[in-house]
């Protein structure tokens, strides 16, 4: 056990520690709207506070651990409990300081987390570069957990907080897919390059030149500007990056896109077939089916695979899938 754990050797470097502590300090800034909206009690706040600060810690790590390139290792069931105790230790702070303790929430968070771990850890995938019928489990019990509504009713004070559940889910994901099964070229890191910036902004480009004169043609947006100011358009964008565009991306491109491609021996073939799939996952939207949402969506996958594939990092599409909802919703609006 010790042995691989030292292998994970998690890298909480300068620039790791760095990230963490401005992330933390600008969403206390931004939890003082809430305590103007929401009378809380202090151990309320400080238990909601720490489960969100170290679910946003868990979430990142295994950023700076990938770039090292972390290699195939059976783990020890022991370190399996580890990591399963680990990713629900947020939620007692939650519980501890909301005095909100349910054991179906507790319940669901377990088998969220014990099932894609059980799966991978119980069958080992034979080639890391294929997407294998483990894969396929797992992308099915996701995409379940999130369409079924499962990931709601688990973090209720002060109100419905589906970001906490957001950020599990990348926690698990993001722990699953560099530790337990290692997906080659994940491309789940945070170093910001000439390429990655290159790649978001041709992409994003193309995709618009696109997507607004189609959208307004199908009567999907209208021109609806509402200038929110610069410090509320940043804090918008960063909670779009992170609770909506990180997940999506590591899910879609990271894991789909990346495995898949390789499947089918076609970059074309696999991204076009994510991105399809991508934009179904939006047919949810109302008015249901919402065709002109999957239509849209399957051409940003198209884009944000784009993005991924020519830079080698999620950091791309995911700043280029921020961008894209952080505008759409600031200049253009549903009829």
């Amino acid at each position: 056990m010790d042995r691989f754990l030292n292998g994970l050797s998690l890298s909480f470097s300068r620039s790791f520690l760095a990230v963490a502590v401005s992330l933390a300090i600008i969403f206390a800034a931004v939890a003082s709207g809430y305590l103007r909206r929401y009378a809380l009690s202090t151990p309320a706040v400080i238990g909601v506070y720490l489960a969100f600060t170290l679910l946003l810690i868990l979430s990142l790590a295994p950023a700076w651990q990938s770039s090292r390139r972390a290699k195939q290792t059976a783990a020890p069931y022991r370190t399996l409990l580890v990591f399963l105790s680990l990713w629900c230790t947020p939620y007692f702070l939650y519980a501890a300081g909301t005095g909100d303790f349910r054991w179906t929430a507790l319940l669901k968070l377990l088998v969220i987390a014990a099932l894609p771990v059980a799966i991978y850890s119980r069958f080992p995938a034979r080639n890391t570069h294929a997407f294998g019928w483990q894969d396929a489990c797992v992308a099915v019990l996701l995409i379940g957990f999130v369409l079924s509504g499962q990931l709601k009713g688990i973090w209720n004070v002060p109100t419905n907080l589906d970001f906490m559940s957001r950020l599990f889910l990348i926690t698990v994901a993001s722990w699953s897919w560099t530790f337990i099964r290692v997906i080659p070229e994940l491309g789940y890191s945070f170093r910001l390059s000439g390429e990655v910036v290159k790649q978001a902004a041709i992409n994003f480009a193309l995709f618009a030149v696109i997507a607004i004169p189609s959208s307004l043609a199908m009567h999907f947006t209208r021109w609806n500007p509402h200038w929110p100011g610069i410090v509320q358009f940043l804090v918008d964008y960063l909670e779009i990056f992170l609770f909506i565009a990180l997940l999506e991306e590591l899910f879609f491109r990271g894991f789909l896109q990346n495995l898949l491609s390789r499947t089918l021996r076609s970059w074309v073939a696999g991204q076009a077939l994510v991105s399809v799939l991508f934009g179904l996952f939006h047919i949810l939207h109302a008015p249901f089916p919402n065709w002109r949402y999957v239509a849209l969506a399957t051409v940003a996958g198209w884009f944000y695979g784009s993005a991924y594939r020519n830079s080698g990092s999620l950091l791309a599409s995911s700043l280029l899938h921020a961008a894209v909802d952080t505008l759409w919703r600031t200049w253009l609006s549903g009829r």
